[in-house]
């Protein structure tokens, strides 16, 4: 029996022992002797075969059959879900009942209903929630170890403290778009960018939020990154590590440093999002950092004939992005753990489902046979080849002390008040002091 069944069938054992529970208990002569010869029908069992079937009943009615499995998700979700929640009652009759919760609140609601017994079996969020939810005991561990049909950096997103916690379904990342009628082909590094800029004769080579009137840490995180720079110590096998805050590493530091370089040359634009957004769609910049959630807008538009490519190599190794992730998660609070897993593993990580909600929000997937199918659609991969690239937004409770430290002090780089090294001294010193609190 391979790993990802056994809790579809550990329920269907469990069905199956609530159903003789409900039989009558009546007995009588003819009633004995039935019993005695299944009874030495039965001793033909070996002891292995009854030993596995003794563990698995175990397993089961560690949890009573519920007859109804609970959802919230989003608009984007919904119709996915509701798409194979079918599939799952006909295999244990168990409904599932999936309500609409606008993706925001969420958490929130997760968070009070929880506790008070009224919340859902399982939640959609973002993978940053799972640090705080973890820690909060709001969620419990999922085991996907027997599944390798993720992305890698998804599941790294969803890692707090060596544990899974949800099966995700979606990642997205910057990357960069580009003006084709000024710049024809993708430049592979970042020397390349500024080499045809100086073709192209535009006035404003590259816009990237984080500059101007506002300050904006994820946008600029690659080039905290370009040179192997971080925000926490991280380890793929046991997740961030609040202790050691490396803003002010030599690394980091050489990353702002190259950032404050650019800002300086005027190759980088000092520009707010929006800034940034105009210039670009003015056809005034030649290239534009942003996300997969412009790319709809784009393809609307006929002004500007455009492309999409990886951030140019800046260091030795290619740029890594924040890498946001989502998924579902399993509510510590749900009285059907083993009903809700085996929805997710068995239902949930297949071929057919994921790419039901990539389809749904196409915005980048956590699941490789969808992003192996994204050949057709080279703009759309460009953005899933950046999100493999990247390093997820740290998900631990304490990254809500660095947005502002790091994005003030960049925005001070970017705006030419503040030195890259000084800049990143001051931002490591406020993240430690918060952290210590």
């Amino acid at each position: 029996m391979t790993k990802r069944f056994r809790l579809l069938s550990a329920l269907l054992v469990a069905l199956a022992l609530v159903a003789a529970a409900c039989g009558s208990d009546d007995s009588s002569a003819s009633d004995t002797e039935a019993t005695t010869t299944t009874a030495a029908e039965e001793t033909t069992t070996t002891e292995a075969e009854a030993m596995e079937e003794e563990a698995m009943e175990e397993e089961a009615m560690e949890e009573e059959v519920a007859e109804t499995l609970l959802i919230w998700a989003d608009e984007n979700r919904v119709n996915a879900l509701t798409a194979v929640a079918p599939a799952f009652t006909e295999a244990t009759g168990v409904e599932v009942e999936i309500e609409l919760v606008d993706f925001g609140e969420i958490r929130d609601q997760v968070t009070q209903a929880g506790p008070a017994g009224e919340g859902p079996d399982i939640f959609a969020g973002a993978h940053d929630w799972t640090g705080e939810l973890a820690a909060n005991g709001v969620i419990d561990a999922i085991d996907v170890s027997g599944n390798g049909g993720f992305v890698q950096t998804a599941l790294n997103a969803f890692n707090f403290e060596g544990q899974n916690y949800a099966v995700p379904y979606a990642t997205e990342a910057i990357a960069m778009y580009r003006n084709t009628d000024l710049v024809a082909d993708a430049p592979a590094t970042w020397a390349e960018l500024e080499a045809a800029c100086a073709d192209a004769g535009v006035a404003t080579c590259v816009v990237v939020p984080g500059g101007g009137d506002a300050p904006d840490a994820y946008h600029n995180y690659p080039f905290v990154s370009a040179f192997g720079g971080s925000i926490f110590a991280f380890d793929a096998s046991t997740g961030f590590d609040a202790s050691v805050v490396n803003l002010d590493t030599a690394e980091t530091v050489e990353g702002i440093e190259f950032l404050e370089a650019q800002s300086a040359a005027g190759t980088i634009a000092s520009t707010n999002y929006d800034g940034a957004k105009n210039l670009f769609l003015e056809g005034e910049a030649a290239f534009w950092i942003t996300g997969p959630w412009e790319l709809g807008g784009m393809r609307d538009q006929a002004d500007i004939n455009f492309d999409v490519s990886l951030i140019p190599q800046i260091g030795d190794a290619p740029v890594q992005p924040f890498v946001g992730a989502q998924g579902f998660f399993l509510s510590a609070f749900s009285e059907n753990p083993l009903l809700a897993q085996s929805f997710l593993v068995d239902f949930i990580a297949t071929d057919d489902t994921m790419q039901a909600l990539y389809d749904a929000d196409p915005r980048g997937t956590a699941w490789t046979a969808v992003l192996d199918g994204l050949s057709a659609d080279p703009q759309a991969q460009a953005f899933a080849s950046s999100a493999s690239n990247g390093i997820p937004m740290p998900n631990i409770p304490q990254m809500g002390s660095v947005w502002g430290p790091l994005g003030d002090n960049v925005q001070l780089v970017r705006n030419g008040e503040l030195s890259g090294s000084d800049a990143m001294t001051a931002a490591a010193e406020a993240v430690r002091a918060a952290v210590a609190g």
